[in-house]
């Protein structure tokens, strides 16, 4: 007699049905929108993923330093805007291949980059802000406008 799953109860039935209406759950977070990303275009060979890179932020005082972890990415292909009180950050990865097998061409492309907004906690002077990239770190350097003086200086005071 062969044992069929629709004509006999079986008590694990229930389980694989919560197991794969976990699994679709999952499948559809890990493909669903995102912040930043577009619609996902099944129809064309076109991959595009943004993703927020590692920063580090020191206060030094009179001014603020950001490293930023972007690698592979070129110089060119980073774009930096700074307000009195925010760091906008996108770097775009482009990656494109044509292979030639017997007549045929297969051409792949691949955007993917990095983009990050930074609110800082005092405000700086947008202008005068310098950034440098090195082997896939881009540090910035953002004077404060009115920097704060740290707690416990100060001036003595004598006492008559």
């Amino acid at each position: 007699m062969v044992w069929r799953r629709d004509r006999y109860w079986d008590p694990f039935d229930i389980m694989r049905e919560i197991q794969e209406e976990i699994d679709a759950i999952f499948r559809d977070f890990m493909r669903g929108p995102r912040l930043w990303r577009t619609e996902p275009r099944e129809s064309i060979a076109i991959s595009e993923t943004w993703r927020e890179p590692f920063v580090d932020i020191f206060d030094r005082g009179d001014r603020f330093v950001i490293t930023v972890e972007l690698p592979g990415v070129r110089k060119e292909d980073i774009k930096l805007r700074v307000t009195e009180d925010t760091v906008y950050i996108e770097a775009q990865i482009k990656r494109e291949k044509e292979l030639e097998e017997e007549g045929a061409i297969r051409i792949e492309r691949y955007y993917s980059g990095y983009r990050r907004v930074i609110r800082l906690p005092e405000e700086v002077i947008p202008e005068k802000a310098k950034a440098r990239y090195n082997n896939g770190v881009l540090e910035i350097e953002l004077p404060k406008k009115a920097p704060k003086k740290p707690e416990g200086e100060g001036f003595e005071v004598k006492i008559e």
